[in-house]
């Protein structure tokens, strides 16, 4: 059958199978003889010759030395004992990249998340059942192996719902001081300001609060790069009492989180910004509603063309909300006007802080 239409299938069956179905960094992705003849088989409904595996094996191979796509070894498919296994692409992504990519996408809400589904179905051996488990660092962060450790506990304390008790403390140049030790239920793992923050309920904070929406005073954010240390721990695992209300309440906690930072109070206020035209006003309005973590809604947009907007804002009371006000205020030929005082007592207090430290004498 060498010459039939079948056998040339056969290749192309085969070429597909190691490239998407073996996966070059787990060492125990291997297949026999025995197992390819039994997929070809499924495949095609013929069985095939072992030898015409062999040549099929050496005409892939000679493929792909002629192309140089192989990285590192002399044959892309090789053997160990037995069995076939297969080496890196020159142009092949690793798993990492490929689950960096994914976690990446997935917590950007500029792309379309069906583009996370295309790119598991392109490396499937990189998405199995222990993808939870699975440890990505920053490309601009030098991690150790310890941390990466960590992060896998981690993983594994959220997906089999298991205590952490982490050593949590401040930085101090690249040293942390004044740790202390905290037992925490974690509950997911946000990327913000380019590090990993735990998501978790303090233990001790959790006590005498029942398992509703109550429990949400309890919720803190861990930022990793704090931690000194991370191991599980045998106690009970705090949590809602349903999927529904945890999902509900975690959601509420990140939508009231700004910058990293989260707070328990949401702010909800109105503000008019004032510009010298309406480009001046549109300029400042987009870069004020780019942050993350601030709901804007138009109040009334009737005067635009005058350069005057008034907006509603719903946000959480974090401090970084006022640095966005600054941040705000700072464009060049706009005027803000806040219009809720209790805000602008708190927006005038980190205003005076911050003359202070500028030896300002003007407020």
């Amino acid at each position: 059958m060498a010459n039939s239409e079948l056998s040339k299938l056969k290749i192309l069956y085969m070429y597909d199978y190691f490239k998407t179905c073996l996966n070059t960094f787990d060492p125990n992705s291997t297949i026999s003889v025995s197992d390819l003849i039994a997929y070809l088989e499924e495949k095609t409904g013929t069985v095939f010759e072992r030898k015409s595996i062999y040549a099929d094996i050496n005409k892939i191979n000679e493929y792909i030395n002629k192309t140089h796509k192989v990285k590192g070894s002399d044959n892309w498919i090789t053997t160990e004992g037995r069995k076939y296994k297969r080496n890196q692409l020159e142009d092949e992504i690793t798993i990492d990249e490929a689950r960096l990519i994914v976690d990446a996408i997935k917590t950007t809400t500029f792309v379309d998340t069906q583009l996370c589904e295309k790119i598991t179905n392109m490396f499937p051996t990189y998405f199995t059942g222990d993808y939870n488990k699975s440890t990505l660092a920053a490309h601009d962060m030098k991690i150790s192996r310890r941390m990466i450790s960590w992060l896998l506990n981690i993983r594994n304390a959220i997906s089999d719902k298991v205590p952490l008790k982490i050593k949590y403390g401040y930085k101090l140049g690249n040293e942390l001081t004044d740790l202390t030790d905290r037992i925490i239920s974690p509950l997911l793992l946000d990327w913000e300001n380019n590090c990993y923050y735990l998501i978790a309920i303090d233990n001790n904070a959790a006590e005498g609060l029942e398992r509703d929406q109550s429990l949400s005073k309890a919720i803190r954010r861990y930022r990793f790069d704090r931690m000194a240390n991370v191991s599980f721990e045998y106690v009970e695992f705090v949590d809602f009492k349903t999927e529904k209300l945890r999902k509900q309440e975690l959601d509420r906690f990140m939508n009231n989180s700004l910058s990293a930072f989260s707070s328990e109070r949401t702010a909800h206020f109105e503000m008019t910004i004032k510009g010298q035209t309406r480009k001046d006003t549109l300029k400042a309005y987009g870069a004020f509603s780019s942050h993350s973590g601030i709901e804007i809604k138009i109040v009334d947009d009737t005067k635009l063309d005058k350069g005057i907007l008034r907006i509603s804002v719903t946000t959480g009371r974090a401090p970084t909300l006022y640095t966005d006000l600054f941040e705000l205020s700072t464009f060049e030929s706009v005027d803000i006007e806040i219009h809720n005082d209790e805000i602008c007592n708190e927006y005038k207090g980190y205003v005076r802080k911050a003359a202070a430290a500028a030896k300002l004498e003007i407020l």
